[in-house]
């Protein structure tokens, strides 16, 4: 199979996802915001974690190709009174256009970044291993499940995944081939779009560190490296001022001030006032950055194995990490960290692709917000690539090994083909598969409220009329045609049929989340439910009882 076969299949699996799924918890703010910045240059909607890049991206092709209606007058995130949530639903699915397609092609902007992010994988991978190391790095990225559940999102993860790996490709190059004007210049490009695309990829700035200092040291002309890594800087800030659109803020009739002093006390609060007063980036960009440092000691409700927390584990991501990664890229990772050692000439790569991996691991796993793997998933891309040295390893029993070898391929391969199109839900064998997944992780894990128009199908198939609802996200049930009795969830923003007490017969649905009662004050509020089987379960997110009239 060639590269750009499996950069079709992964186009196929991704476009057919983004198909099937409807919008997650995130999604309709992020094209929100996204619409809001390309069409009007509002930039100061929703700040506070996320910068205006990834959800530019998001909104591209909408705002190329469809003529939306939008309100100017939206109140944005931390405003009292704020309806930028609930307008961002309206939004998306009471628009000129049908709330699929505006999502679908929101969506696909990232579909074509998680291309181009594999064809950066399979240029790293080749210029290292060869051939046949890129083939398998690459195949390992076109049919990983949790790759292709994000590069089907309307979300900010690919593109920092995206960004993240090529901006450290160019980093690896400036460090390992010399000074160039090519390199240098993408790689402030590309480190300006991580930055502008999710305020953790500040994690490249060690990257960049050990980039210099291996140059510095390599090169005679120590001049010529000071000189190129302050391009570099230079065109960082240059093009995150671009991206702004080279103003402080966005003034004007709607402007709403940002709320600073939300971070009054905060370490950093006399940091970023000079910033802002002598205006060295955008005041929303330096808005967010505060934002996300110190919401990172804040934490948020969370579910691990059956436990709760708002200030998280250190072992959080590495358990996620573990029974939502295919034990086939388990395999790989060990037999390449192991046998490199015996080969010295490759150790600086591998330890190219394998130290930001750790860092990340590493950084991520101090903070205190505990959703989602998405959150490390920018070590995928250099794993993989570790992975394809295992195309390099002779033995004594080599027929015995490709056995094995194309055995693991198989079946990451028939893993892959069976889960579709419910990526976001996997889990790996160590635990049984998905079915099981809930006991140990929720959220934008398995569950983000992506299976209503699958509930909806599956009422039209069962002939039920009318079902009671916990549902984990913020779209109204109704506008895909579901007729439901609300039950206390999180949060459906204009619930309909809401009764004070809901009687234990018919037919049922809740979410994974809701089933835990990760964000209710009573977590055992569906305990009842728990321990029974359910009749059916939707993509491994709703959960469909029917229990018999009394």
């Amino acid at each position: 199979m060639t590269a750009a076969a499996l950069l079709l299949v992964f186009l196929a699996l991704t476009s057919f996802i983004a198909y099937k799924k409807n919008s997650t918890w995130d999604e309709p703010a992020h094209i929100l915001s996204g619409w809001a910045y390309l069409t009007r240059g509002t930039d100061y909607l929703s700040p506070l974690h996320h910068p205006v890049l990834g959800r530019s991206i998001n909104a591209s092709i909408p705002a190329a190709l469809l003529d939306l209606d939008f309100n100017a007058g939206v109140r944005p995130e931390e405003e009292p009174g704020s309806d930028f949530f609930p307008y961002s639903v309206k939004f998306l699915y009471k628009n000129k256009s049908p709330g699929m397609t505006i999502l679908f092609l929101s969506r696909f902007s990232n579909i074509l970044l998680g291309m181009m992010l594999g064809i950066y994988l399979f240029k790293w991978a080749r210029e290292v291993w060869g051939d046949n190391g890129a083939m398998l790095s690459l195949f390992l990225y076109a049919l990983c499940p949790n790759i292709l559940a994000h590069s089907s999102l309307a979300t900010t993860d690919i593109s920092l995944t995206a960004f993240f790996f090529i901006s450290s490709y160019y980093l690896y190059k400036s460090a390992s081939s010399g000074i160039s004007i090519q390199n240098t210049a993408l790689a402030g490009v590309f480190l300006a779009f991580a930055f502008a695309a999710k305020h953790t990829a500040f994690l490249l700035v060690p990257v960049f560190i050990a980039s210099f200092v291996l140059r510095f040291r390599r090169d005679n002309d120590k001049r010529k490296v000071i000189l190129s890594y302050a391009a570099i800087i230079l065109i960082v800030f240059t093009v995150i001022w671009a991206i702004y659109g080279f103003r402080y803020r966005m003034d004007g009739p709607a402007y709403a001030p940002l709320f600073w002093n939300r971070f009054l006390g905060s370490f950093f609060e006399p940091l970023f006032t000079f910033l802002r007063e002598w205006k060295f980036l955008p005041e929303a960009y330096l808005y967010g950055v505060l934002g996300v440092i110190s919401g990172a000691g804040r934490g948020k409700s969370a579910f691990l194995m059956g436990q709760y927390s708002t200030s998280g584990w250190w072992y959080y991501f590495l358990t996620a990490f573990l029974i939502k990664t295919p034990v086939t890229v388990f395999v790989f990772l060990t037999a390449s960290v192991l046998y490199v050692f015996f080969d010295k000439t490759l150790r600086p790569a591998i330890l190219w692709a394998g130290l930001p991996a750790l860092l990340i691991f590493a950084v991520m796993s101090t903070q205190k917000v505990n959703i989602g793997l998405r959150h490390i998933l920018p070590v995928y891309p250099f794993i993989f690539l570790l992975c394809g040295y295992v195309t390099r390893i002779r033995t004594k029993c080599i027929s015995t090994a490709k056995i094995i070898f194309a055995s693991f391929i198989v079946w990451y391969a028939y893993a892959a083909a069976s889960i579709t199109p419910h990526q976001l839900a996997y889990f790996n064998e160590f635990i049984g598969g998905p079915k099981n997944g809930y006991k140990y992780l929720v959220d934008s894990n398995l569950d983000w409220g992506q299976d209503l128009a699958g509930l909806k199908d599956y009422m039209n198939e069962k002939n039920i009329k009318n079902i009671k609802l916990a549902y984990f996200g913020l779209n109204d049930p109704a506008d895909f045609g579901i007729v439901y009795d609300y039950m206390p969830s999180y949060a459906i923003v204009n619930p309909k049929n809401v009764n004070e007490s809901v009687k234990l017969e018919g037919w049922f649905g809740i979410s994974a989340t809701m089933l835990q009662g990760v964000y209710l004050n009573d977590k055992d509020l569906y305990a009842i439910f728990r321990d029974m089987p359910p009749v059916d379960v939707i993509g491994y997110s709703i959960f469909v009882y029917k229990l018999p009239s009394s």
